[in-house]
């Protein structure tokens, strides 16, 4: 039977199916994170806005209700943004990482506070909106730093398998004979 020489051999093939498990984990894990974070994010903003209106004096049951629908939609957005960054950039940025056996969250947290800093950006371009409030901002970058030590918090048990298995992979063979 003749081989195919374009083919991956059988280790070949093995590896990138290593590979994209080990991606797969990564993306489960950037999306267990930011669903964390969004939860923090809201939690966060709705402390915030409340605290706020206390100060203010101003509160009532509209306002109340204002601040909560806020802190719902902003729950919402950083968790469909984050889960959109999770797929176009965490996964990628992974494998390339992966690749260069370099195992460590602060290239995640880069690329989240990234994101985060993108995301207001472009709200505030909205011509039709007035942009986000301080408690937005503090609540987003908050909540964006704490998912991305989530995420490095998570991996961390992967990365050292990962790492003793290349340990293991490079040690030399011995063989004792009794």
């Amino acid at each position: 039977m003749r081989r195919n020489k374009n083919a991956p051999t059988p280790a070949e093939a093995s590896e990138a199916l290593v590979e994209q498990i080990r991606a797969n984990v990564a993306f489960e894990n950037s999306v267990v994170s930011v669903l964390a974070g969004a939860g923090l994010c809201g939690v966060l903003l709705l402390a915030l806005n409340v605290g706020l209106l206390f100060a203010a004096g101003s509160i009532s049951i509209s306002t109340l209700l204002s601040a909560l629908f806020a802190s719902v939609v902003f729950t919402f957005l950083f968790f469909l943004i984050g889960f959109a960054a999770g797929a176009a950039i965490v996964t990628p940025l992974f494998l390339m990482l992966e690749k260069s056996r370099r195992r460590s969250g602060w290239p995640y947290g880069a690329a989240a506070i990234g994101v985060a800093a993108a995301a207001l950006i472009a709200a505030t371009a909205i011509p039709a909106a007035r942009g986000p409030s301080l408690a937005a901002v503090i609540a987003v970058f908050s909540a964006t730093v704490a998912t991305s030590i989530i995420f490095a918090r998570r991996m961390a048990p992967h990365w050292a398998a990962a790492e003793a298995e290349e340990r293991k992979a490079a040690a030399p063979i011995g063989f004792r004979l009794h």
